[in-house]
């Protein structure tokens, strides 16, 4: 076993899961724990976690999180992870607060850029200036403006964050569940609390608890491990001797039946938008075998509308959906059930509901083949690991996790016996015990009711430097290399579609793209509403239930969705596409070409069935979208604005923005589901049978040769299609709106006109963090801001941003002051690496595929993405004066849209043609 000086190894064993070998280690002097996670992965990552356990609603650690990035004893600027941001070849790179512990983590795959990173954040958690520096503690948490208003970036932060029903509703379920201990806390901050933190007790919390001796940092990927131990040895962790004692989390008594009733203050209260969530205690954190069952326990009865118990309780009509949650990183962890759309009276009927269909499940028992593709599912899923976190850090968060709870950050990173355990429990009735004892205690309760809001009774040098951040091996363009070249591609046609190869390892990626360039916006919506209903409908052959537990038995993942991207041909068209999507082992190969063609092809639009679904369906949507409108209102405020200059938004804008709700809105007013049947029929039959169908293989040869051979006589083959041609739709003439949202933050959106020039990225970065993230976030208190640059517009944006007026005001002054600096050969070298890095961010293998697809049909080329970066690394001073002056010009006739409080959107009315609630 290798041994390292200064540390202790634990135990050290192979784990097939992370392909490569498990470290635990603990450090001599300090007593910190270390995890390395030797692999061949050459996207590195670091983390470093702390156990940190509130004990009011200030959010203190929050605000830590947010200070100790902002300035330290070895690199004493204001911001140097913002410069980092700007300049760092990371592919992630950020922190996190957690209810019970804050991590960060960072992962690149340049071996420079790591050492530098690594240091940074070392330095930062245990030598930040903010302890010294009371302006930090100030800017991030929060003080109180000239005319009496509270202000800072988590205090703006969190008033958005808590503005949506959801986040109330969670609130006082957490309370409700663990009145004495710190989950009973919300650790990102009330903003009714966070002015009752003083910069004493912020200093005194940061000394209990960033302490070597309560922290776990993990070490992932290819590197030089003893390296990097000695260097974390050398600098920190052997200067920093154990303390007498540890902060620890404590064991909440259970709180069965408890029944809480809160309000919703909203200016437009609905009797049927009540909603009530359940939950219920399931066991302990370390008992892993128990957490896993119960997450595949929870998908097989509730991952659909078809899944048994969420069926059952649907039947009940007690409101427009069920939600259900699990959260198995905590000491405690829990489950919950939530019912939206409810009244009173049915929420308060909600508990004996779920009572009455868990009894029901158990008289028949959980049917196993649920079970078996729920487990499936779960496990392919461990292995692929979706989502757009890079492995290093996902492993950070769990080392982290594991070692907080049971000491072992080792804990979550081994899954292959858990499941192998679970596969053999499925026929001995070990999940129906399960199920009986997770429902059998009464459930804590909370009911939330919109509610009009209250009326108003009537009655010492500075620590830290403007200077930059000086690296002991700062990255130069040279660091950034030719890029990589894309895997090359094989065209061909067969059954009449045409025929993507890319030859790939592991698991095998089939993508499906139906052209929907021969349809009107219309159809397209239509055709979004489709793809959003296909998992509710039955087939001649199977329930839809029945088809979705084959579907994941037999494929790790299989979604429909529709997709509009910007091609690089002449005229930029506008590439639409519907797109079935289906990861899989290669030996299901056949069972997805069977599988995904009954999904697409032959679910049932028509009868009573369908148009319940349609009914529950979009209800549901309704729902999603207005809450997504409070906590990501700049999202749709950013594809509203760029809808009016580039046919991509404008379509997205249709289907999934404004005009999608209320074009949603507008088929639940009507009810005709007959009618709404008839047409997702004959735009499926339209597009199915007669569109342009490109079929993406990403496997090996021998499964290109399997489904060339599957094809012919399947569902997708047709004698006779149309050729693919890009989509067209009349733009709207822009229009400046406000629309009106609860939550008291608002999103501010100004965008423009642009023709597509790969440099300007240079300069929306140099615009992002050099003028807006001062002065709309340092200054203006705003969580979030930026500048796009995209094929056909350009925007400004700021997120949960306390302002409105004023951030306009920000964004006019910022061409003329970026024009008017001077940048030094660092300054630009750092703007275009990081830049050029976003290029070059690992992928993914699922997320990989997808991208090289859509360079195909968009018609990107690797000379092209060389012209690129060569574009990029040109920019000079003169080059970014000049775009800096022409951008002042271009955003002058900007359009607004903004989502925001009454209040903000009153005193900004001059700045909008139409204000609307939403």
């Amino acid at each position: 076993m290798k041994q390292y000086p200064g540390y202790t190894v634990v135990r050290s064993e192979d784990c097939p899961e992370q392909h490569g070998t498990l470290t635990v280690l603990t450090h001599d002097v300090s007593g910190a724990t270390v995890l390395l996670v030797e692999n061949e992965d050459v996207n590195k990552a670091f983390g470093i976690g702390f156990g940190t356990f509130p004990s009011d609603d200030t959010g203190v650690f929050h605000i830590l999180e947010h200070s100790v990035l902002a300035g330290s004893e070895k690199y004493p600027v204001t911001s140097p992870f913002l410069q980092l941001l700007k300049s760092s070849m990371a592919s992630f790179l950020n922190a996190m607060t957690f209810p019970d512990k804050t991590v960060y983590p960072f992962a690149t795959p340049n071996e420079t850029d790591f050492k530098n990173l690594m240091d940074v954040y070392l330095n930062a958690v245990f030598c930040p200036l903010a302890m010294v520096d009371k302006a930090v503690f100030e800017q991030e948490g929060w003080h109180r403006d000239a005319d009496g208003t509270v202000s800072g970036v988590v205090y703006n932060e969190m008033q958005g964050a808590l503005a949506a029903p959801d986040a109330q509703l969670e609130d006082a379920l957490e309370r409700a569940m663990f009145p004495d201990t710190a989950y009973g806390f919300v650790s990102g901050g009330d903003p009714a609390s966070i002015p009752a933190l003083t910069y004493e007790k912020y200093q005194r919390v940061y000394r209990r608890h960033y302490s070597a001796d309560n922290c776990c940092v993990t070490l992932y990927g290819k590197m030089d491990m003893a390296e990097k131990l000695d260097f974390l040895d050398r600098e920190y962790l052997s200067k920093m001797p154990k303390g007498t004692s540890q902060p620890k989390l404590t064991l909440q008594s259970e709180q069965p039946g408890v029944c809480v009733k809160i309000p919703y203050y909203t200016e437009k209260p609905e009797a049927d938008e009540v909603q009530c969530a359940l939950a219920w205690y399931t066991g302990a954190f370390a008992d892993r075998e128990r957490q896993l069952g119960v997450e595949i326990l929870l998908d097989a009865l509730l991952g659909t509308n078809q899944s048994p118990l969420k069926a059952a309780l649907l039947e009940e009509k007690l409101g427009a959906d069920i939600d259900v949650g699990f959260d198995d990183s905590t000491l405690q962890p829990v489950l919950e059930l939530v019912l939206r759309g409810a009244t009173e009276e049915t929420a308060e009927q909600f508990a004996a509901a779920v009572r009455r269909a868990v009894d029901g499940i158990l008289a028949e028992g959980i049917p196993a083949e649920l079970l078996l593709a729920s487990l499936n599912a779960a496990e392919f899923a461990s292995l692929e690991r979706p989502g757009s976190l890079p492995d290093g850090v996902l492993d950070a968060i769990h080392a982290a996790t594991g070692w907080l709870h049971t000491g072992d950050p080792a804990l979550l990173l081994h899954t292959d016996k858990l499941f192998a355990a679970l596969r053999e429990k499925l026929d001995s009735g070990w999940f129906n015990e399960l199920l009986r004892e997770l429902f059998a205690p009464a459930p804590v309760q909370v009911i939330q009711v919109p509610t009009l809001p209250k009326k108003d009774d009537e009655n010492a040098a500075p620590a830290r430097t403007d200077g930059k951040l000086v690296l002991d091996h700062p990255l130069t363009v040279t660091d950034l290399g030719e890029g990589s070249p894309s895997a090359e591609g094989v065209v061909g046609t067969v059954a009449g579609a045409e025929l993507l190869h890319h030859p790939s390892k592991g698991s095998l990626y089939l993508n499906l793209y139906y052209d929907l360039g021969g349809l009107s916006e219309e159809e397209v919506q239509y055709l979004d509403i489709l793809t959003d209903m296909l998992d509710e409908l039955d087939t001649p052959r199977h329930t839809a239930r029945e088809l979705n537990t084959l579907r994941s038995t037999w494929l790790g993942d299989s979604t429909a969705c529709i997709a509009f991207w910007t091609g690089r041909q002449e005229g930029t068209p506008c590439h639409a596409k519907l797109v079935l999507s289906m990861s899989l082992l290669e030996r299901s190969l056949e069972k997805a070409i069977e599988l995904g063609g009954e999904f697409l092809y032959e679910t049932k639009l028509t009868g009573e069935k369908a148009e319940a679904a349609f009914a529950r369906v979009l209800s549901q949507q309704k729902l999603n979208m207005e809450q997504q409108f409070i906590q990501m209102g700049n999202q749709y405020a950013m594809v509203r604005a760029m809808s009016h200059y580039t046919v991509e938004y404008a379509l997205s804008e249709a289907c999934s923005g404004v005009t999608g709700y209320k074009f949603l809105c507008g088929l639940l007013e009507q009810a005709d589901w007959a009618a709404l049947g008839k047409k997702l029929e004959a735009v499926r039959e339209k597009v199915l049978h007669h569109a342009a169908l490109t079929i993406s293989l990403h496997g090996s040869e021998a499964a290109k040769q399997k489904l060339e051979a599957l094809l012919p006589g399947s569902v997708f083959a047709e004698e006779a299609r149309g050729t693919a041609k890009p989509y067209t739709q009349e733009l709207t003439a822009p229009v400046n709106e406000a629309f009106l949202i609860d939550g008291g933050v608002n999103y501010d959106i100004l965008a423009w006109p642009q023709e597509r020039k790969p440099e300007r990225r240079v300069l929306a970065r140099v615009m992002s963090y050099e003028y807006l993230w001062h002065n709309i976030r340092e200054v203006g208190g705003a969580y979030g801001t930026g500048m796009l640059t995209r094929a056909g517009a350009e925007a400004y944006y700021t997120y949960r941003d306390p302002h409105m007026a004023e951030s306009y005001e920000t964004f006019a002054k910022g061409p003329a002051e970026l024009a008017a600096r001077s940048y030094t050969e660092k300054d630009l070298t750092e703007s275009i690496v990081g830049t050029v890095s976003e290029m070059d961010k690992p992928m993914k293998p699922c997320a990989e595929a997808k991208e090289l697809d859509r360079r195909y049909f968009c018609g990107i080329t690797d000379e092209m993405l060389a012209a690129d970066r060569r574009a990029l690394c040109g920019v000079d001073e003169a080059a970014l004066k000049a775009m800096a002056a022409d951008l002042g010009k271009a955003a002058e006739h900007g359009t607004r849209v903004a989502f925001g409080s009454k209040e903000a959107v009153e005193a900004a009315k001059e700045l909008f043609d139409r204000v609307e609630t939403l």
